[in-house]
Formats: structure tokens, C-alpha cells, sequence
């Protein structure tokens, strides 16, 4: 089973390519999900119109991945949908209770709460996708994001975070049994 991270690598390269003749280099970013600085010497605004204008043409689980392309300074910005992971938590088979990290505790809580879709939350989006492309404060983002609402507002949100818990646990498993064609890794 392929990695969410991977599969989005994938899609969003092919789908870059198709669409401008330039295979990206994606990096981390905090000012969106994923970036490249492919085009600092080309025109990264008109490939952010061009890809914008195709967005829907590239999915992820056969749902729209992409949510906006923007450009800023010769990098184009990519920022993706909540319905890519919904979609992909559908595929996941059921993981195993993590290590005893801070993070992997917190995510088995949130992956054992009700399953619902995933909330169109800005913030927590930026932070599963930093979490999910391993930024440098990916974690730490994923775990703030909710603590911007007050009280109840805070634990119903906390309770619809499941789907994305569950990725993250799944992308978490042991890197030394990443072998092609197998379906399931331990942690």
C-alpha cells in the first residue's frame, strides 16, 4: 500500500508535468501544503494559472487533490482538499497502536473517535499537510490547529479528526518494511 505522501508526490508531479513540460521539485512549505521552486526561473505565475485552471483534473482516490495553485516569488504554492483525505482514509486498513511518542499517542486517541469527514479547516489543513510531508514543525502544527477554538468547539473538532489521525498513524509505520507490493507494515 502506497503512502499518502508518496501518492500525492506522484500525482501532483505527473500532473505538472503534463500540464507545463517541467517535472517539480516538491518541498514542504509553510505557506502551503506543498511547493517547488521549479520555476524560479521561469514564469511561475502562468503555470499557477494553467494548473489552477486544471485543478480538477488532478485527483487523488478519484477525488479532486488539488483545492488551489498560487505563485509567490518563482515558487508555485500548492494547497489541497479535504475530500483527498477522506478519500484516502477509506483505502487504509486498520493500524496498529503506536510507540509511545507524544504524537503517536495523540493521534491513536483522535483515530478511536467517531469516523466523519474531515473539516475544511484552514488551519487544520496546513497542519496535516505539514505533518504529512514531514515539515519541520508538522507535528507541532497538526497538534495546535485545534487549539485556536474554545472549549466544546475544540473537542467536536478534535472528535471529526479521526480520518486524518489514521493517515498519519499509517505513515508513521516502520520505514524498514517498505517493500513494494506489501499490503501491511508494523510500526
Amino acid at each position: 500500500m502506497i503512502s499518502m505522501r508518496d501518492a500525492i508526490e506522484a500525482v501532483l508531479s505527473d500532473f505538472v508535468e503534463r500540464h507545463t513540460g517541467v517535472k517539480p521539485e516538491l518541498k514542504p512549505s509553510k505557506k502551503a501544503h506543498l511547493a517547488s521552486s521549479s520555476f524560479l526561473r521561469g514564469d511561475a505565475d502562468d503555470a499557477a494559472a494553467l494548473l489552477s485552471a486544471h485543478a480538477k483534473d488532478c485527483t487523488l482516490s478519484g477525488v479532486p487533490l488539488l483545492s488551489r495553485v498560487t505563485a509567490e516569488s518563482g515558487w508555485l504554492l500548492f494547497f489541497f482538499t479535504a475530500d483527498a483525505v477522506d478519500a484516502f482514509a477509506a483505502t487504509l486498513p486498520p493500524v496498529k497502536e503506536p510507540d509511545d511518542s507524544y504524537f503517536a499517542r495523540r493521534l491513536w486517541i483522535m483515530a478511536h473517535h467517531n469516523d466523519a469527514e474531515t473539516p475544511d479547516d484552514p488551519a487544520l489543513l496546513d497542519g496535516f499537510y505539514a505533518a504529512l510531508m514531514r515539515a519541520p514543525d508538522g507535528e507541532k502544527r497538526f497538534l495546535a490547529a485545534p487549539k485556536t477554538y474554545d472549549g466544546n468547539e475544540r473537542v467536536a473538532l478534535e472528535q471529526r479528526l479521526s480520518r486524518m489521525a489514521k493517515i498519519l498513524l499509517w505513515e508513521r509505520r516502520d520505514p524498514i518494511c517498505n517493500t513494494p507490493g506489501s499490503d501491511t507494515r508494523p510500526f
